[in-house]
Parts: structure tokens; sequence; C-alpha cells
């Protein structure tokens, strides 16, 4: 990895965290319209949203990788990937099939309930990571297993959205100190953030 990457992964969480709020409202408004710009607005929300949590874990994965040689969260984070866009395509397939509305709708909840539960894995997995990351290890990884209980209860979903925006921001923060690590010259190697 090198500054340009770090950076835009640290750009990407950045917006992550700040559009998460906003376009949850957006999609809880949206939700009971049934017409085309309503549909095409999900879609718009689902396509991004899953696009930059893709993204962003796939640089979490390659950053841990490439620094700590950290791999014990390979399996929670593509399971969490995979997870979350199947349930995507089963939410967009109910918003233009009809008759999957229903059965895409209890599929998505399932996935979710089950991506939660992959995310308290993934932080607790997390916990076990050779370097504190500058005091920000814990933080973030309590951060992901509240989100990921809030996901699995599915009632505490709006919560959830919330402690994963504030996840998002514990993120960014990390990848921009090892941005400014390679800026000033610093070893951008293992334990870089201590």
């Amino acid at each position: 990895m090198n500054q340009k990457t770090v950076t835009l992964a640290g750009w990407l969480s950045m917006v992550s965290a700040f559009a998460s709020i906003p376009l949850a409202y957006l999609a809880f408004r949206l939700e009971g319209d049934a017409g085309q710009v309503a549909a095409m607005g999900l879609l718009t929300i689902q396509v991004v949203g899953v696009l930059l949590f893709v993204v962003i874990l796939l640089l979490l994965k390659k950053y841990l990788k490439h620094f700590f040689g950290f791999q014990q969260t390979n399996r929670s984070i593509d399971v969490m990937i995979l997870s979350n866009v199947v349930a995507s395509v089963c939410v967009i397939g109910g918003l233009f099939i009809p008759p999957f509305k229903e059965i895409a709708g209890i599929a998505a909840l399932a996935l979710m309930v089950f991506g939660g539960g992959v995310q308290i894995r993934f932080g607790y997995q997390l916990l076990k990571l050779p370097d504190s990351l500058g005091g920000m290890l814990k933080p973030f990884c309590y951060l992901n297993m509240a989100t990921g209980i809030c996901q699995a209860t599915v009632v505490l979903v709006l919560v959830g959205v919330v402690v994963s925006a504030i996840s998002d921001l514990m993120l960014a923060t990390i990848f921009f100190t090892l941005g400014s690590h390679f800026k000033t010259g610093g070893q951008a190697e293992k334990n870089v953030l201590d």
C-alpha cells in the first residue's frame, strides 16, 4: 500500500461516515413510495452503499495484511462483503420484480442478521491485532461489535447506522494517520501508528 491508497481509504471511510445517516433517512422516506423515481433513488442508495462497503473492507483487509501480516479477519471480511452484496441484490430485485419483493425482503433481513453476527466476530478477531493503531484498536473493535449487535437484533438497526458512522470516522482517522506518516517521511511499516 502506498500513500495514495491509504489516503483514498481514509476519504472513502469519511464519505461513508457522513453519508450513511442521511442515506438511511432518505431510504426510509422512499421505502413506501411505489413510483419509479423512488425505486431509482433506492437503487442508487443500495449501489453506492454496497460499493463503499466493499471497497473500504477490501482496503482494510489489504492494510492489515500489508502492514501487520494480519490475516485472521480475512474470512470474516469476505463473508461480510458477500452477505452485504447478496442482501443488496435481494433488495434491488424486490424493487423491480414485485412478486419477488416479499421473499427478497425476508432474505435481506436474514442476511442482515447473519452479517451482524459476522461483524461481531470480526470485531472480536481484530482485537488480536499486534498493534494498538495509535490507541484506536480497541474502540474501533468495540464499535464494530456494537454495530453487529444492532444489526443482528434488527430493532436496533437505526442505532447501528449511527454506531457504524462513528466506526467509519475512526477508521478514516486510522488511515489518515498512516497517510501522514508517508508524508512526513516516517516509516510506514509494522507498528507505524504506535
